[in-house]
Formats: structure tokens, C-alpha cells, sequence
């Protein structure tokens, strides 16, 4: 259940970076440089959320020195490696530009991704991880509020 979670959160990240512009020290990037940071971008992550899964299964497992390794190098995905393409591609833009892309992403994994994921795991007997993926589309929706009612506060000045 732990790698489906993180294939998961993989597949979320991979719909945001799909709004990514770059911004990396003013320049324009060519479309393969974009490309090569989304695919980056995704193996860092991905990296991170696994390392730190491993991390924990190695201290349930009564191993803390293989714990501590897999936890250093999954701060070093997510922190350094991880930051900097994003710094690179220009992920992090305004507040509101922010909460857009945002909420267009979330509207999507809410109303086509993880229903389309579901319905194929449905027709192949996946009955579980049919049901996992229509709680995580409802999750997505709440997100997706969440963030329409914080670009409205945004919008008229009531954000803190």
C-alpha cells in the first residue's frame, strides 16, 4: 500500500510540473531543457517519498543506521536536488498563479485522472485499488475547494 501512496503522490506532482514555465536566472529554456527538469523533477521526488518509506521499514526492521542513510538522501532529493530543478523551471510563481495551477490540477485528478484510474482498475478486478483511487478523486475535490476558497480570500484581501 506504501508504493502505491508514493505512485500516487508521483502522479500528482507529474500533473503540477505540467504547468511549469521556465524562469531559471531570466532565460528561456529550450523545450528538451523543460522536459529533462519535469522528468528530474519527477525521479527526485519519487526518491524522496520512497527513501523515506524505506527509512521507516528499516527502523521497524531494527535497523536505525539504515534508516539514518535512507533518510539523509531523501532530504537531499527533496532539498537540494529537487529545489533547484524547480528553481530551474520556474515552478513556484505568484500567490494566485499559485493557487490556479493548484486548483486546475487538483480539479483534474478530481474529475478525470482518478476516475479513469479507477474505471481500469474496475475492469480488470482491481476491486481495492479501484475503491482507493475514487477516495483519493474525493480527497482531490476537497483539496480543490480548499484552494478556491483561499484564492477568494486572496482575491479580496481577507488572506493572512
Amino acid at each position: 500500500m506504501r508504493t502505491v501512496r508514493n505512485v500516487l503522490s508521483i502522479s500528482m506532482a507529474a500533473v503540477g510540473l505540467s504547468f511549469v514555465g521556465p524562469v531559471f536566472a531570466g532565460d528561456s529554456l529550450d523545450p528538451q531543457t523543460a522536459e529533462n527538469l519535469k522528468t528530474a523533477m519527477h525521479g527526485e521526488a519519487f526518491a524522496h517519498l520512497k527513501y523515506s518509506d524505506f527509512a521507516k521499514k528499516a527502523r521497524e526492521s531494527g535497523h536505525p543506521e539504515l534508516a539514518k542513510l535512507f533518510n539523509q538522501n531523501s532530504k537531499v532529493e527533496a532539498y537540494e536536488h529537487f529545489a533547484r530543478e524547480a528553481d530551474a523551471a520556474g515552478l513556484v510563481e505568484s500567490d494566485k498563479q499559485n493557487l490556479l495551477g493548484s486548483m486546475a490540477q487538483e480539479h483534474y485528478e478530481n474529475t478525470k485522472m482518478y476516475v479513469s484510474f479507477a474505471k481500469q482498475a474496475d475492469n480488470v478486478g482491481d476491486n481495492k485499488v479501484a475503491d482507493m483511487f475514487r477516495q483519493i478523486a474525493a480527497d482531490e475535490g476537497d483539496h480543490y475547494t480548499l484552494y478556491k476558497r483561499a484564492l477568494k480570500k486572496l482575491n479580496n484581501g481577507e488572506m493572512d
